[in-house]
């Protein structure tokens, strides 16, 4: 068992290396730096805005810096790390395969299994180092005002979730082309559509059916992290859409060692 995780980990080690020391990885750092950078500022400046006016006479209690500051930057990662990380997981397999050095891993002394797991470990924590980017943001606000830690964390966490399921579906659609670009906008349309799957509950007959699809709701369990609430059933949703992204690339990763 040990010599198997092992082995998971020296794949996921290799591609690691591999995806750091691209240049897709820092020019992709770099876009999303700017536009975050942007999207921020301007929210400070209505946060700023929203903050002079209750001193003059607007609505009492002042604005709320998680909801009006946060809450939009964590709305805005997601929004980037969709196409970031698209563009990203495109190298999980694509470039194995363009590279020519796909069959050596397929016939290496390795399941089908570690060599999805490897990769998807690689490219979960290359977008995690990407959302570690983004945390700056917010904790550098810790020195110049009081911060609601909690939601902030709970957004975070849920960040890391969601941005794991890209990863997942990223990797499947890399494993089923050896076409860059095709990889890449089939994993953004796949992304896409994990969003709108649950608005599929408004025109369900209801019953059983419109419940299936109301706990398909990608956005409705974010939201829940973004308030600040931790939920179970939230937690075994994004678990089961990354088993099962992995879980599929798995097979066709074993398929391919059958050809």
């Amino acid at each position: 068992m040990k010599s198997w995780i092992r082995g998971t980990w020296v794949l996921a080690a290799k591609d690691l290396r591999n995806l750091f020391l691209s240049p897709l990885f820092y020019i992709i750092t770099g876009l999303c730096t700017i536009v975050w950078t942007l999207v921020y500022f301007l929210s400070l400046q209505e946060f700023a805005s929203q903050a002079t006016m209750s001193q003059f006479g607007g609505p009492q209690g002042g604005p709320n810096l998680h909801f009006v500051v946060f809450a939009k930057h964590v709305s805005i990662v997601n929004l980037v790390m969709i196409f970031a990380v698209s563009a990203l997981s495109m190298r999980l397999f694509t470039e194995e395969k363009r590279a020519g050095t796909m069959p050596l891993l397929l016939t290496s002394p390795v399941s089908a299994t570690q060599i999805t797991l490897g990769k998807f470990k690689a490219g979960v924590t290359a977008a995690w180092a990407l959302l570690a980017i983004s945390a700056v943001y917010p904790v550098s606000l810790a020195v110049y005002s009081s911060i609601e830690w909690g939601p902030l964390a709970t957004s975070y966490l849920g960040l890391m979730l969601v941005v794991a399921c890209y990863v997942g579906v990223g990797m499947l659609a890399s494993s089923l082309t050896d076409n860059t670009v095709v990889s890449v906008i089939m994993a953004l349309i796949l992304n896409v559509l994990l969003w709108f799957v649950g608005a599929l509950s408004e025109a369900s007959p209801g019953g059983a059916v419109n419940a299936v699809f109301e706990h398909l709701n990608f956005g409705a369990h974010f939201v829940n992290f973004i308030k600040g609430s931790l939920s179970v059933a939230s937690l075994v949703f994004f678990a089961s859409v990354m088993a099962l992204a992995v879980f599929l690339t798995q097979r066709v990763v074993e398929s391919a060692r059958w050809r």
